[in-house]
């Protein structure tokens, strides 16, 4: 048809007539376009502000199409932002990452390249919380060399310390100190105690992992000082729970155990009955380690009671056996059954099977003790058929080994 002389007049004089009224008309069409452009964006903000996320999300996209309509590329990448934003406190991480990319492909466009190293960083985030460590660690690196072209630092020291966290998870602590130096850097440049006390937390994590306590007692203690004068009892208290695990790493116990002691409190007060259990269970183990049988059980048995008014079964089965092994070293074999019966029940509903089989094999040792051979036996056909059936070769080994020794 483009071979047709006669349609291809008839288009040119067309268009011509179409291109002249367009010119003629597009000024109003696109004041149009851009008043109901910055209509949509004030109600959007208006409702995003007032945390309706749902009705913000369809106002966004539809800024977003005006925006592109007026190849305004900077505002369409704001609308794109916003768009994850919401897709993000909506509870879709998949969707806030994938408006997220579709904003720092706008902003890779323009040459404000600080913007391009946020979006990088609120995929990071997002990957991270959707357990992609790799992408994660991946998309923050990235993020750094934009962000350090930004005006504004503060997103450059998020992204360290969020990158130096997930290195640190991963036992990557040397890459971490780095990012760690930095991101205080840049808190006390920007005179930010709460970005401070982050990194300061994160420093003493690493130092923890690094096995030198001393240094990470000085950081998590700067730390927890900083956020108590915050107002932040929650983190704080967070802190008081690892300062333990650096102190007894110190061999100082009495002072570990202070340390825990208000941990617990303060979670208590925070109805946070899940650390409050996790605290709970720490002091147990160090009073068995000093002998304090009797306050190690009780601890534990409290342990075991927040971790179900939790609904945290793992850390109530943990517990159990805490408490249960502080009733076998007081010699109470039937009471150590018993305690771990309680245990298995749970193991049985929300156990994986290497859990089951060594907490199988743990109660049948203890029901033989307590002299109760009929149902050592029955735990230990248990154990076997659950190990026979993963065909785990390590599993199905414990289980012989176990009925040996058992014998």
């Amino acid at each position: 048809m483009r071979s047709n002389t006669s349609l291809t007049v008839w288009t040119v004089v067309l268009l011509t007539g179409l291109l002249g009224a367009t010119a003629r008309g597009d000024e109003p069409a696109r004041d149009q376009v851009e008043a109901e452009a910055r209509g949509q964006a004030a109600e959007a903000d208006r409702l995003f502000k007032e945390g309706d996320f749902a009705a913000a999300l369809p106002l966004y996209e539809a800024e977003r199409s005006s925006r592109a309509k007026l190849g305004d590329l900077r505002y369409e990448a704001y609308a794109a932002r916003a768009i994850g934003c919401c897709h993000e406190r909506l509870g879709d991480l998949e969707a806030a990452i994938h408006a997220w990319n579709a904003a720092r492909t706008l902003d890779s466009k323009r040459d404000d390249r600080g913007f391009e190293g946020y979006d990088w960083l609120l995929i990071g985030q997002a990957q991270l919380h959707l357990d992609q460590a790799k992408a994660g660690v991946e998309s923050l690196t990235r993020s750094l060399p934009l962000l350090s072209q930004a005006i504004d630092r503060d997103h450059e020291a998020d992204a360290r310390l969020l990158l130096a966290y997930a290195l640190i998870e991963q036992g990557e602590v040397e890459p971490a100190s780095k990012h760690l130096e930095r991101s205080l850097e840049l808190a006390q440049l920007l005179d930010d105690p709460k970005r401070k006390a982050a990194a300061l937390a994160q420093m003493g994590r690493g130092d923890l992992l690094r096995d030198t306590p001393g240094p990470a007692a000085e950081w998590l203690s700067e730390a927890r000082e900083l956020y108590l004068a915050l107002g932040d009892d929650r983190e704080a208290a967070a802190l008081d729970r690892l300062l333990g695990d650096a102190l007894m790493d110190l061999d100082l116990p009495d002072v570990a155990i202070a340390r825990v002691e208000r941990a617990a409190e303060a979670h208590q007060r925070l109805e946070a009955h899940a650390l409050v259990g996790d605290d709970l269970q720490f002091l147990a183990g160090i009073r068995t380690d000093l002998g304090d049988l009797p306050a190690a059980r009780d601890l534990a048995r409290r342990a075991a009671a927040a971790f179900q008014t939790a609904e945290e079964p793992t850390g109530e089965i943990d517990a159990l056996v805490v408490l249960a092994r502080g009733h076998s070293l007081a010699k109470d074999w039937t009471t150590a059954a018993s305690t771990l019966t309680r245990a298995l029940a749970l193991v049985r509903q929300h156990g994986e099977p290497p859990d089951q089989v060594r907490l199988l094999l743990l109660a049948a040792d203890l029901e033989r003790r307590a002299k109760q051979v009929e149902r050592s036996a029955t735990l230990l056909e248990e154990a076997q058929s659950l190990a026979n059936r993963s065909e785990n070769g390590a599993l199905i080994r414990m289980v012989t080994e176990a009925r040996q020794a058992l014998r």
